[in-house]
């Protein structure tokens, strides 16, 4: 390593390019562009550094160089409002944040690139799957690059798999774990948790309930397999509980039930209870009034009597109707 050092800073450096001969430049050289003409990517995935890696590869930076060239593109920044200065002439980092970043703390001016033509669309999905390649993001970072992925590039999960050579399955698993709240993210990263121990908590769906479950872990400092044992035993009782109480629920409604219908006539205003009061006072009187009508009827029954003929008078009388029934037969004595 320490010769090739050598023999690189020996070669004479390339001039840099000047704006007329960008058009010029093709994606099989490598070409040193100005640390400040590069701009990041706006489509970046990554939403945290580490300081000391960044730091680490500045200080290997200063001694071996720069040994694998970012990937830029070409752009025009919009003219300043107000002015007549043409559009400014920059490059898009594609791939080489981190080494960008470095750059930038080692104190270089020019770093060595690939330039590639693509369109902004292209230029995003790069560095999306670049930064997934690496598999240095985060568990998050990594489930919103394959969210963005799906959304921004309308690709199914499937396809999203096979842009980083990954199982569809596994995709869908990393995407479970964005049901989480953005503080349970940051404790779960802060606390050095796994992928596992996230999805675990998904089978919590009360965010009240799986933040009590996920300081829980953390106090007592829980594997993964006694995680989910953990978050098994939890659901068991959080479910029993609930049956308990809808058990408990129903009941209340039956009795609630009862005691409405018990009380109905009761809780009837003064005066439908009135109304209803005259209605049966008035057929009960009409029922003592139908008494010359039994008489009558029974008069008549002993005079078929006497001619040979057996009558037999049956009333049953309800509380809103009066059955009279009649039945009439030969008498024995005459047989």
């Amino acid at each position: 390593m320490a010769i090739l050092t050598e023999i690189r800073r020996k070669l004479p450096l390339r001039p840099r390019p000047e704006p007329e001969e960008i058009a010029d430049l093709s994606s099989d050289r490598i070409h040193h562009i100005r640390v400040r003409d590069i701009i990041p990517n706006r489509a970046q995935p990554r939403s945290a550094f580490n300081q000391n890696a960044i730091a680490r590869l500045a200080d290997s930076i200063r001694r071996y160089g720069i040994l694998q060239p970012l990937t830029v593109r070409k752009i025009l920044l919009p003219r300043p409002q107000g002015t007549d200065l043409p559009p400014a002439l920059a490059y898009e980092l594609v791939a080489g944040e981190r080494r960008l970043r470095a750059a930038k703390l080692a104190e270089l001016e020019e770093v060595p690139c690939i330039v590639i033509n693509t369109d902004d669309a292209t230029s995003a999905e790069l560095a999306i799957v670049e930064n997934l390649l690496r598999e240095n993001l985060n568990m998050f970072e990594q489930a919103e690059a394959f969210d963005r992925l799906i959304r921004e590039f309308h690709l199914t999960q499937e396809e999203a798999a096979r842009r980083v050579s990954m199982s569809q399955s596994a995709v869908a698993n990393k995407l479970r774990i964005l049901r989480l709240l953005p503080e349970e993210r940051q404790k779960i990263i802060e606390a050095g948790l796994s992928e596992r121990h996230a999805r675990a908590l998904l089978k919590l769906s009360d965010p009240q309930t799986r933040g009590q479950a996920l300081q829980h872990i953390l106090d007592h400092k829980l594997n993964v397999s006694a995680t989910e044992t953990y978050i098994e035993q939890l659901s068991t009782e959080i479910a029993r509980a609930e049956a308990q109480r809808q058990k408990m629920l129903a009941e209340k409604a039956a009795q609630q039930a009862l005691l409405t219908a018990d009380e109905e006539e009761i809780a009837l205003p003064n005066e439908i209870q009135n109304v209803m009061e005259r209605r049966r006072t008035r057929f009960k009187g009409s029922i003592k009034d139908m008494q010359v009508f039994y008489n009558s009827v029974q008069n008549a029954i002993n005079i078929l009597y006497t001619a040979g003929i057996e009558g037999q008078i049956d009333k049953q009388e309800g509380e809103n109707q009066v059955v009279v029934t009649i039945t009439l037969s030969k008498s024995e004595r005459f047989r």
